[in-house]
């Protein structure tokens, strides 16, 4: 297939043969078979079905979307393009980009920037970093940079969890911390993407909630590491 050809970015894409980079509770990551920078999401459907069986009111509510599962690309596509749009000239939020969706064969699939580490190969997640360095000092500070940025871009973060931000390059080759999942509005009333203050004021809350879980968690590495011969 002819790289640059629409077919072979936008599918149908064969994804038997390609490289599953990460398997998460509702989706499964693989390498874009063409193209180097794209990683495509798809749903994982067995996960899927287990979760709307454990949740019967959901599983009512969403049996009228007609998107179903894929509904989250939808959320995610919409809040990468309204925090986008906000930003001035040719400025981007920290986010990993969305590029669209295309047909493959385990279904619809969405396609994503690939947020990689010096070597090419995906980056490692913040989960993994502080799992190894624990949470130090430097780290913190970038922290409280990368989310000040998302708080200015009026990002919504429906999930904040250290495995959703990637450490790595885009794919201009800018290097820095990335939202690679999680965020979009999930609420039926979306006051937090009506008002830019209103996230203000949650986002600096569950950020400073979310960093006090993690130096508890990892804390221990640090400490560890410190002691060790």
């Amino acid at each position: 297939m002819p790289d640059g050809s629409y077919a072979s970015v936008f599918g149908p894409l064969d994804l038997a043969g390609a490289q599953m980079l990460a398997k998460g509770a509702d989706r499964c990551v693989f390498q874009h078979p063409h193209v180097p920078s794209l990683l495509v999401k798809v749903i994982n459907t067995e996960n899927y079905a287990a979760y709307l069986a454990r949740r019967p009111l959901k599983r009512f509510y969403k049996q009228f979307q007609r998107a179903g599962a894929c509904r989250v690309y939808l959320d995610e596509l919409s809040e990468y393009v309204s925090a986008s749009a906000g930003m001035p000239g040719s400025g981007t939020a920290p986010l990993a980009r969305v590029v669209g969706v295309a047909q493959t064969s385990m279904g619809l699939g969405q396609l994503v920037e690939k947020i990689t580490a010096e070597d090419g190969r995906i980056a490692p997640t913040l989960a993994q970093v502080f799992a190894r360095e624990g949470v130090t000092g430097a780290m913190v500070q970038r922290l409280d940079e990368f989310f000040e940025a998302l708080i200015e871009a009026h990002v919504v973060i429906n999930d904040m969890s250290a495995k959703n931000i990637a450490l790595g390059r885009n794919a201009d080759g800018k290097a820095g911390m990335y939202l690679i999942d999680g965020f979009g509005v999930l609420p039926l009333v979306p006051l937090y993407a009506w008002s830019k203050r209103l996230n203000r004021r949650r986002m600096h809350r569950k950020y400073a909630h979310w960093l006090a879980r993690m130096q508890r968690e990892y804390g221990k590495v640090a400490a560890q590491s410190t002691t060790a011969p």
